[in-house]
């Protein structure tokens, strides 16, 4: 027997040499007796054994206790929580937006639209009495702004 046939039959069997096979434990007598490694490896498989004993044998209800330690933390009340600085967020979280995002929506499109027929929309002149779509150049036409204004003649 080698020390990996031997560490294969410690994974197997364990570190207690009376469950071991009969015709195995006779060779890892052997072993024993004449290698060092082999010696280190049943000492380190009798360490886990004995780990493995503590942990069975451990106290019956530690997992009942520590459940319970939880479950009493979480039935305390919240610490107080610190405020942010502006109280206006905190107030929207309690308000049920859902029944009015539509209309929300559509007044966001409308002023949307407002602003874009505002910027490149058609101009209504004075002079002609139709409409004429505004054309963009590159100088600015001051004299709109001293025209009168369309409906009461008033200048500016």
């Amino acid at each position: 027997m080698n020390l990996d046939e031997f560490r294969a039959l410690l994974d197997a069997s364990g570190a207690e040499s009376s469950a071991w096979p009969h015709d195995a434990s006779g060779e890892a007598e052997r072993l024993l007796a004449a290698e060092p490694a082999a010696r280190a490896l049943l000492a380190e498989a009798r360490e886990v054994d004995a780990l493995i004993v503590r942990a069975l044998r451990g106290r019956p209800g530690a997992e009942d206790a520590a459940a319970s330690r939880v479950l009493a933390a979480l039935g305390r009340e919240l610490p107080r929580q610190r405020r942010f600085a502006l109280a206006w967020p905190a107030a929207l979280t309690g308000v049920d937006l859902a029944p009015s995002r539509p209309r929300l929506a559509a007044l966001a499109a409308v002023a949307a639209l407002g602003v874009l027929l505002g910027l490149f929309g058609p101009d209504i002149s004075a002079g002609d009495g139709g409409f004429v779509v505004a054309a963009a150049s590159s100088e600015p036409d001051l004299g709109a702004v001293f025209e009168p204004e369309p409906l009461t003649g008033v200048r500016p």
